[in-house]
């Protein structure tokens, strides 16, 4: 009997590992269909906004996302941005593709928007009159772009969400038929 209550201790344990990893999901989005030189990941923390923690807002971009462009990629979110402008870091999003966003991205490194000589900001859109964009601008004095550096010809499309690995469920599995085996006898 005692081996039994550990087996189901053991199975119980697992179970709830699982769940907690299973709300742990990231979700991803991509740029897909673009002009080449053009990418990007959004990883978000719920699979739709209505699931969101916050609400639908930038403060579900999780680390790692970016924009790439052929100038460079940016790659840290610039919340205070995101409030200032478009959607005021509001987001819209479901379980096949981002609907509503304008998010900030800044660059590790200076890139210079080179027809502006200023420092160059990335976006990621969505909902802004087209299915979705990777845009190139620069802040001075406002929100500045020039579109050869521009591509709304893509959209953020969700990946699928990994399922729980093949040695996960194989653990599972076995100890769920000990327990069933002990509690027989």
């Amino acid at each position: 009997m005692k081996i039994s209550n550990l087996a189901a201790f053991a199975v119980f344990t697992l179970f709830q590992v699982t769940l907690q990893n299973a709300s742990a999901a990231i979700y991803e989005y991509d740029w897909v269909g673009g002009q080449p030189g053009f990418s990007g990941q959004i990883f978000l923390d719920a699979p739709s906004s209505a699931l969101a923690p916050n609400g639908g807002t930038d403060a579900d971009v999780q680390p790692g996302s970016y924009v790439s462009t052929p100038l460079g990629t940016f790659s840290v979110l610039d919340r205070g941005l995101d409030a200032a402008f478009g959607t005021a870091g509001v987001m819209s999003w479901n379980a096949s593709q981002i609907t509503m966003m304008w998010l900030f991205f800044q660059p590790t490194t200076p890139i210079n928007c080179p027809y502006y000589n200023q420092p160059a900001i990335g976006c990621a859109l969505a909902g802004m009159g087209h299915t979705g964009g990777v845009e190139v601008g620069c802040i001075s004095g406002g929100y500045a772009s020039f579109f050869s550096y521009d591509d709304f010809s893509g959209s953020w499309e969700a990946e699928p969400v990994p399922e729980p690995s093949g040695f996960a469920i194989l653990i599972m599995c076995v100890g769920m038929l000990f327990v069933n085996r002990q509690t027989k006898f």
